[in-house]
């Protein structure tokens, strides 16, 4: 029977992490499913524990590369052998909840004019979990703006129409951004993103993933999609403006309120023909919020918050509490059905560990 769902995978010495990874994917409630693992010349036990799944389950089916492809060309090839449906991401170091995929392929059966989704997540790092992504905005126009400032996209968290996938692929000239490149490219070409307002992912922080060990490459990187998607959807930032997105913005290294206020005016001038005002507002303003997660002042932050119309503000802090509880009680549910304590944090992210 063709598989509804092909899930894809590379890994690179993954032992750690790789049986929970996998097994979190066989105890999923919807059972229709192929998992295709891209083995890119481990040097570890990732070969032995492969061959076991793949022995014990003929759903699993592993794919040795002759040669180390890296990310992005490893998972076009996973793509290509894929048969399903849908193909669903999925990392060597995260755990799908046990009704993921049964939530997705609803959510995106549902939903036929959504090219691609995401979903809600808790993270992990250290046995410490902690809710991820809680009050932001779910809807494509949303995530249309909040690309010109950030990644809002999950990506082992992501589910997409397998034609879509196969048509557009993964960008092999990148080393660590291949899902941001995606993600924008198909929203230059229209298709339709969203995020479903579920947790069903638990992503694993560690100190070896790409995110914490290639920081001047990923600065490359982002700013050559972003003057794509700038350029195509706005107009390209001046080198000056540039320097501050990347550092300011995107990674917020260098926070500068002044700075911030500059270039959201900037934002602002340049995307009324093809942003609703509104939205734009809303993804400046999440900026300001991890501004304020990442130690900026009261000051600061009010400061910033005069520039924009009051009666958007009142209301977006409404929605957002709003949304944010409601995520919360979620990712509550989530904590308490795998026996994890609340521990600490604030309304918006709350902190658990195993009991």
């Amino acid at each position: 029977m063709k598989p509804d769902i092909s899930v894809i995978m590379s890994v690179y010495n993954g032992e750690t992490y790789l049986r929970e990874a996998i097994e979190s994917v066989i105890g999923q409630t919807f059972r229709n499913w192929e998992l295709i693992i891209i083995n890119d010349c481990s040097t570890d036990s990732t070969g032995e524990i492969l061959a076991e799944f793949a022995s014990r389950d003929e759903r699993i089916k592993v794919h040795p590369n002759e040669v180390n492809l890296r990310l992005p060309t490893s998972l076009n090839k996973a793509i290509s052998l894929s048969n399903g449906k849908y193909i669903a991401r999925m990392d060597a170091d995260d755990i799908c909840l046990s009704n993921r995929f049964e939530k997705q392929y609803k959510f995106m059966e549902e939903n036929p004019d959504v090219a691609l989704s995401s979903c809600r997540f808790l993270t992990v790092k250290n046995g410490v979990y902690a809710s991820g992504g809680v009050g932001g905005r779910c809807d494509f126009n949303a995530l249309r703006a909040m690309l010109l400032v950030t990644n809002p996209i999950l990506h082992p968290g992501v589910i997409a129409k397998a034609d879509v996938m196969k048509k557009f692929n993964y960008d092999t000239t990148l080393t660590c951004t291949e899902d941001l490149e995606l993600w924008t490219r198909m929203v230059m070409e229209n298709q339709k993103i969203e995020i479903q307002r579920e947790c069903l992912l638990i992503y694993r922080l560690h100190d070896k993933q790409i995110t914490s060990t290639t920081l001047e490459r990923q600065h490359t990187e982002v700013l050559k999609i972003q003057k794509k998607y700038y350029g195509s959807l706005l107009q390209e930032m001046d080198e000056e403006m540039q320097d501050f997105y990347i550092s300011g913005i995107y990674f917020k290294e260098k926070m500068d309120i002044n700075k911030f206020i500059k270039y959201a005016k900037w934002l602002k001038s340049v995307t009324h023909k093809s942003f609703d005002k509104n939205t734009i507002n809303y993804a400046l303003v999440e900026i300001l919020a991890e501004y304020k997660r990442c130690g900026a002042s009261n000051t600061d932050i009010v400061k910033a918050m005069l520039t924009f119309n009051p009666c958007f503000l009142a209301k977006e802090i409404i929605r957002r509490k709003s949304a944010a509880r409601k995520d919360m009680e979620k990712c509550i549910r989530v904590a308490q059905e795998r026996s994890l304590k609340q521990v600490g944090g604030t309304n918006e992210f709350p902190i658990f560990e195993k009991r």
